[in-house]
């Protein structure tokens, strides 16, 4: 696993979870909650990393690496040379 924490040593950071129960047919309404909540810290300059996240650009991904990008890379080439695992090998093409 490639953790992503704050780019300088020492700083501090802090972890917020939230987590919703679901009922059927609640998947719509949930995701879309995520969605704002995500927009209200990007509008607000709030540093954010999901967990497990479902990014579709290599620029998302870049994003979420930041400065660690580059050795992420290497050890994606190294570990998983076929780019089975996310992201996938569209990514990095």
């Amino acid at each position: 696993m490639s953790a992503v924490t704050p780019e300088e040593d020492g700083e501090v950071f802090y972890v917020v979870s939230l987590l919703f129960s679901s009922v059927a047919n609640d998947l719509a309404r949930l995701e879309a909650q995520n969605s704002k909540i995500l927009r209200f810290c990007d509008l607000a300059g709030i540093g954010y990393k999901e967990y497990l996240p479902h990014y579709a650009s290599r620029g998302d991904w870049v994003k979420h690496f930041a400065g660690k990008w580059d050795r992420f890379v290497e050890r994606k080439d190294k570990y998983d040379p076929k780019k089975l695992l996310s992201p996938g090998q569209d990514i990095f093409n």
